[in-house]
Formats: structure tokens, C-alpha cells, sequence
């Protein structure tokens, strides 16, 4: 959903950064669960432009500027805009796909399009790559036309049908949890525009009062919640951690989280942090 033909990416950078060394993988299904566990680990999902009170930059210049030279990571549209660029410059076939996050929602509560996926086509058969779901982003391609339970290196998924939509679910502590909704229609560059936008500005809107970031290690899921940090390892139940200072959430952004923030960006997700009613 991104112009990748007017900034043609930098793809020996982009290797460097997720840590793939050597010459030009092959547009294989191998290379594709390849990449995408490569880059669930060196790239971290994160909404600190948001709290900055910034509108992300879908253009393929920018997103390479920041994510893969600038250090820092990125939601769904930055993400996976250019996990696109990234899969088209190696020769994969690759579509847009937009989904409707059900994750924490009531069933009654409708949500807007405001999560965007990819479809990659390989031997005739569609698989569902996503860099940009925070901590239920599946670390492998899952087979789209399949309904049974698929295997990843951080838990399990599948997909059930919803009308016309399908549901991604993954398989947690807590049982099966909603991921989000894969609607039917094929979204256009101007979808992803207006739902970055409506997602960074929107008064309401979770990512413009909560801090969120998540990155795939070796360990584990290892997510950031506001103060919480929490490390997932498969079906286990999960280890909880509260960061009760500055320091502490410094650290977990800039060396658990592997972000290069500035000191501003800094300061500003600590006031909204700071401005928070305490837990109950």
C-alpha cells in the first residue's frame, strides 16, 4: 500500500539491519519465514511517534530512513509498508491486506479498518506475512486457505470464518485470542493513508494513550505495556514485570526494545506515562 516504484529500497541495508549477511535470498517460501522471524527480532514494534504527537511517514524514503537506518521501529503501516517494499524488491508476489483489530474488543464493539497485512503468493497459494501486530504477530507465514492450527516459532494460529471476513487467532496462556479480521476487499495506497492517520490523531485512539512496543527473541515475546513488561514463552503462563522508574522504562525501551529514541521522544512518552491514574 505504499509507492514502492518511486524509492526503490535499500535492500543490502534492510539485510544488515534484521541481520541476514551474504547474497540475495530467492523469492522461496523459506526466504519468506526467513525474513519474517529475522525481522520480528531486530525490529520492535513500537507507537512512540504517536505519543510524540507525530503522524508516521508511510513514504518508502521515510520508512527506510527511520526504520532501517534511523534504529527505530514502527506500527502495522510503517511495518509491514515496508516489509512490502522490502518482498517486491526481492521478487516476491505481494498484495496489501487490511484487517480489523478484534484484540481486547467486545463482540458488540465494531473497529474501523485500521490494521494492515500482506498476502504473498507462492506456487498458486496465498500465505499471511506480518511484521506489525505487536506481541500476536506471527513470526512465520500462515497458510491463508488452511483452518487448521499452524505452528510459529513464538505459538500457534489459525484462522476461522467469520461471513465474509477471516479471523486470525493465536493461541495463548489464556487460550485462543482474537488477532483481527481480513476483509474480502483489495485496500488501495489512500486506505492505509487515512487509517495511519486516524490511528495517529484520534483523541481516543489506544495507541495515542497507551505505549506499546513488542519484539520476538530467542526467550520469548518480550512486549512493553505502558510500565509493564511482560516475557511470553509459548502456551506458559507469562513473567510480569513492573518498571516503577524512568530509568527502568529508558532501559526497556532503548536496550529490551532495541529502539534509538532521542532524549525529546524520551520525555515525551514519560509525561504520558506520568499522566496516567495509578493502577488499581
Amino acid at each position: 500500500m505504499t509507492d514502492t516504484a518511486a524509492h526503490p529500497i535499500d535492500l543490502p541495508a534492510y539485510l544488515a539491519r534484521v541481520g541476514i549477511e551474504g547474497e540475495l535470498p530467492p523469492p522461496t517460501l523459506e526466504t519468506l519465514a526467513r525474513l519474517q522471524r529475522a525481522h520480528a527480532h531486530a525490529i520492535a514494534f513500537e507507537n512512540v511517534e504517536v505519543l510524540a504527537r507525530r503522524v508516521p511517514d508511510l513514504a518508502p524514503a521515510a520508512l527506510e530512513r527511520k526504520i532501517v537506518r534511523g534504529g527505530r521501529g514502527g506500527y502495522c503501516f510503517e511495518q509491514n509498508g515496508l516489509f512490502l517494499a522490502v518482498l517486491r524488491a526481492l521478487g516476491f508476489d505481494v498484495r496489501a491486506l487490511e484487517g480489523r483489530v478484534r484484540t481486547g474488543v467486545a463482540a458488540d464493539v465494531e473497529t474501523g479498518r485500521t490494521h494492515m497485512a500482506l498476502a504473498v503468493l507462492l506456487d498458486g497459494e496465498e500465505w499471511l506475512a506480518d511484521v506489525g501486530f505487536g506481541g500476536l504477530a506471527p513470526t512465520a507465514p500462515l497458510r491463508l486457505a488452511s483452518r487448521a492450527e499452524q505452528a510459529t516459532p513464538h505459538g500457534a494460529y489459525r484462522f476461522v470464518e467469520s461471513g465474509l471476513d477471516l479471523l486470525l487467532q493465536a493461541r495463548t496462556f489464556d487460550g485462543w485470542v482474537d488477532g483481527y479480521l481480513l476483509g474480502p476487499d483489495q485496500p488501495r495506497p489512500i486506505d492505509a493513508q487515512i487509517g495511519n492517520w486516524f490511528v495517529a490523531t484520534w483523541p481516543q485512539g489506544f495507541l495515542r494513550q497507551n505505549l506499546v512496543a513488542s519484539r520476538s527473541t530467542a526467550a520469548g515475546r518480550l512486549t512493553l505495556f505502558n510500565r509493564e513488561l511482560t516475557l511470553r514463552q509459548g502456551d506458559d503462563a507469562p513473567t510480569k514485570r513492573l518498571l516503577a522508574s524512568h530509568d527502568e522504562l529508558a532501559q526497556a525501551l532503548r536496550v529490551d526494545m532495541g529502539l534509538r529514541i532521542t532524549d525529546a521522544d524520551l520525555v515525551a512518552v514519560l509525561a504520558i506515562l506520568d499522566a496516567q491514574p495509578p493502577a488499581p
